[in-house]
């Protein structure tokens, strides 16, 4: 099995990897927008992750740090290791579902969404 082992200044985080078919990520992400508190100090993460199962849909997670400037990162793949399990699983809610079904959940999912928009005009005057 293909393996990501991952280190932050030479010390372990994690040795990730799907067996069979699936996708193994590793993201290095800086976020630094103008209206929150990432204005101030900027977000820098590491995650490490990937999904498996029929269609994707069970998602995996290693790892999710903060980062900081000054940090060594090592990404090396590697096919003589074994991966770790994940900390977090996660399944899609929409796993097993027919197509009605699914459009059903997404359905009340966006009517949760518009509710909120519609709360947040309210509040705002603008409704």
């Amino acid at each position: 099995m293909l393996c990501f082992r991952v280190l932050r200044n030479g010390r372990h985080l994690a040795t990730a990897g799907v067996p069979g078919f699936g996708v193994l990520t590793s993201f290095l992400t800086w976020v630094r927008r103008p209206d929150d508190e990432s204005r101030d100090v900027p977000e820098l993460t590491l995650h490490v992750g990937g999904s498996m199962g029929r269609e994707y849909r069970e998602h995996l997670t290693w790892c999710d740090v903060n980062i900081r400037a000054g940090d060594v990162l090592t990404v090396e793949v590697r096919e003589d290791l074994e991966a770790e399990p994940p900390w977090e699983r996660r399944v899609d809610a929409e796993v097993g579902l027919d197509e009605v079904a699914r459009l059903q959940l997404r359905r009340k999912g966006l009517e949760a969404q518009l509710a909120e928009v519609n709360e947040e005009l309210r509040e705002r005057g603008a409704a």
